[in-house]
């Protein structure tokens, strides 16, 4: 049997996508994020200052990358109005319209709540529901791929947009861009003092990014993990699933997979945090410029994730057909000429 290759550049061709998927996810990281640390804060204030940085990221987070989906709509307005518009209930598109409905004004408030210092009780249960939430928000982003079909139930039209990891390693990714998006903020935070309204965080802004640097280490080898398993699976999958795991590991978009994320996005990170150790516990120096660099390239490594998994959802599932015979005399070619000539 012989496979027909189908391309289609359609996503692949806008920055709207990709930066919506990373933007979105980094929300829903930076939100899961902010609710558990003040859930498990009780009396340790570094906890406490993690959940209001993150809550602070949040919203500017998830405005921009709201604007990059809405404006990617061809009727714009339709996405400021979707419940009028979205009918299809069983799209992907649509129940991320509700989660995004939802997920955009708990945000707010929950930023709100920390920066007029309204009651624990009332930001713990804004951080109950936002734990779900930053989940789902994450989540849905892969779903919203991974439920790209040409015909329903054809799981495998987008080889690589496989509903099996997809989602999760977005949700793995949200987290690993949400830390490192946390701790950034934090060593920023440190130089703007006039953000908080109290002088103990500036002098805890290192103790922030230190635990946002650690937690980052193991969602980072999660997150590596499971790219091993997602593409040691293309790679022993179906044709189509083949045909992704070779663009994308030794292909057009190998260059981007093994230095723009692999190297930048997992290794140089790693690497960054364990120099910064070294620095600290043998040295006595705090590096603020290695922790820096980290918490960028791990952003990097995030965006350009996403961008690789749009530009390899242009690869359709192969088509199969018969091999072609009209070379062989007699089959698919000129009748073979008989004695008579």
């Amino acid at each position: 049997m012989e496979a027909i290759v189908l391309w289609q550049h359609k996503w692949g061709l806008t920055f709207h996508i990709p930066w919506y998927l990373f933007l979105g996810g980094l929300a829903g990281g930076t939100m899961t994020i902010a609710a558990l640390a003040d859930l498990l804060a009780g009396t340790r204030e570094r906890y406490r200052y993690l959940a209001r940085v993150s809550a602070y990221l949040t919203v500017p987070i998830i405005v921009v990358g709201g604007l990059s989906l809405t404006f990617h709509l061809g009727k714009p307005e339709r996405g400021f109005g979707f419940p009028l518009f979205f009918t299809n209930y069983q799209s992907w598109m649509t129940i991320g319209g509700w989660i995004l409905g939802a997920f955009a004004p708990l945000s707010i408030a929950y930023a709100a709540a920390w920066y007029f210092n309204l009651g624990r009780p009332i930001r713990r249960a804004m951080a109950v529901v936002g734990v779900p939430l930053g989940v789902l928000m994450s989540l849905y982003t892969g779903f919203l791929l991974s439920a790209a079909w040409v015909v329903p139930g054809d799981r495998w039209y987008v080889p690589l947009w496989d509903n099996r990891y997809l989602p999760v390693l977005f949700v793995l990714s949200g987290l690993s861009t949400g830390l490192a998006a946390c701790g950034l903020g934090a060593l920023v935070s440190g130089r703007l003092p006039w953000l908080f309204t109290d002088d103990r965080m500036v002098e805890e802004t290192w103790a922030v990014a230190k635990i946002a640097s650690l937690a980052d280490v193991a969602t980072i080898l999660a997150e590596g993990a499971w790219v091993y398993l997602f593409f040691a699976s293309l790679a022993v999958g179906t044709l189509g699933q083949q045909m992704a795991f070779k663009l994308v590991a030794r292909g057009d978009l190998s260059p981007w997979f093994w230095w723009g994320f692999v190297a930048t996005g997992l290794a140089a990170p790693l690497l960054a945090s364990a120099v910064e150790t070294i620095f600290e516990r043998i040295f006595h120096a705090r590096p603020g410029w290695i922790l820096y660099a980290k918490f960028i390239l791990v952003l990097v490594g995030g965006l350009v994730l996403r961008y690789i998994v749009v530009w390899g959802g242009d690869l359709k599932a192969p088509l199969i057909f018969p091999p072609s015979m009209w070379p062989v005399p007699g089959i698919g070619g000129p009748p073979i000429p008989g004695p008579g000539g």
